[in-house]
């Protein structure tokens, strides 16, 4: 019982963190907010801060993780497109937030949030298979993380318009359409739904 309400006390002192942070980056550019802000605003010490995280930048990664993992997830074989759409959704919803983790000088923090997931995905489901792509398995994560990210950011600035089942269908397609172009044995690739595709 005591460890229950430790683990509960934990987990509100990280989503007052969290919170803190995402309503800061609501009203400051990233490169302005201190960590003695988010203190602040969340009413806690910075040795509490620091037993969650270990800087700006690791709030920053932890509190886009969750999301990122669906965007990564679209490099799966098997089909994620309901999440893509679910998230979309959410950063529509969420745009002012959204526009400021994905634009700007934050995006040289936040893709490699991205690059990493995909390439853990990549290194799980093409673990027999490295010597079939053609490039090595990192820059082909930054390839695919640049392809999720860039028309999921100009689609939030109202760049383009379509929904958000038009541009995860589409998202979905591209991750899918690169791993198979990236791969040497193309025979092998796999589709937007999931299923293998032969070459004949």
């Amino acid at each position: 019982m005591e460890k229950e309400t430790q683990d509960k006390r934990v987990q509100k002192t990280r989503q007052a963190l969290l919170g803190a942070f995402f309503g800061l980056v609501l009203e400051r550019r990233y490169d302005e907010i201190k960590i003695g802000d988010i203190l602040e605003r969340a009413g806690v010490g910075r040795s509490t801060f620091y037993e969650h995280f270990s800087n700006k930048d690791g709030i920053l990664a932890s509190s886009i993780a969750g999301p990122f993992q669906v965007l990564a997830d679209a490099t799966r074989p098997a089909d994620n497109t309901a999440q893509l759409i679910l998230l979309l959704e959410h950063f529509w919803d969420n745009r002012a937030i959204a526009r400021g983790i994905l634009l700007g000088a934050v995006r040289r923090k936040t893709t490699p949030v991205l690059v990493d997931l995909i390439e853990q995905r990549l290194k799980i489901d093409r673990a027999d298979k490295f010597a079939s792509l053609v490039i090595p398995v990192r820059l082909a994560a930054i390839q695919l993380a640049e392809g999720l990210l860039a028309p999921t950011a100009a689609w939030l600035t109202g760049d383009a318009q379509c929904s958000a089942e038009a541009l995860a269908l589409a998202l979905r397609r591209t991750a899918t359409a690169t791993i198979s172009a990236l791969s040497r044995f193309p025979d092998r690739a796999v589709s937007a739904s999931g299923a293998a595709v032969g070459r004949n």
